[in-house]
């Protein structure tokens, strides 16, 4: 995950997006991958999450024949966040506190959709994802899936 995330070794997106492709039973036909402010995906150059829910999105069509739709664009992070590399729970809480809304031009192809999938490359305490997830439920989502590549341990507070 380093190198994919930090030395822009991409292609460990494809090999980690098809051992994720081979575990899911039942894969949910949207996958949301989690944004960079783009500030941060400026420097980087790119999101790591993009690549791994395209090459998931991929994976579920070559490996199981599902048919699943990558909207890329659909979440914005629309507030700039101290890294979450360092903070405990309740740090990361506040820090992601309206830090994402949903791209206005996608909210009819998310609206009351029975099963959306986010993807992300870690995990920690979930504070970024039960964050999109209240927005999700808000337009009526029923199903709310989490690919992650990773599920660190708890931070150290």
């Amino acid at each position: 995950m380093q190198g994919l995330k930090y030395r822009r070794q991409v292609w460990h997106a494809r090999e980690l997006a098809l051992l994720l492709a081979e575990r899911l039973t039942s894969p949910a036909l949207i996958l949301l991958p989690i944004p960079l402010h783009w500030r941060r995906q400026s420097v980087r150059g790119f999101n790591q999450s993009d690549y791994l829910a395209e090459y998931l999105s991929q994976s579920l069509k070559e490996e199981v024949g599902v048919e699943s739709q990558v909207l890329s664009k659909a979440i914005k992070r629309i507030k700039v966040t101290k890294t979450q590399m360092g903070l405990n729970r309740r740090q990361r809480l506040v820090n992601l506190k309206h830090a994402f809304s949903l791209s206005p031009r996608y909210l009819t192809r998310i609206q009351n959709q029975p099963h959306i999938a986010l993807v992300d490359d870690v995990v920690t305490t979930g504070s970024t994802v039960a964050e999109v997830c209240l927005l999700l439920r808000e337009q009526g989502v029923k199903r709310i899936d989490v690919y992650c590549i990773c599920r660190a341990s708890k931070p150290i507070s």
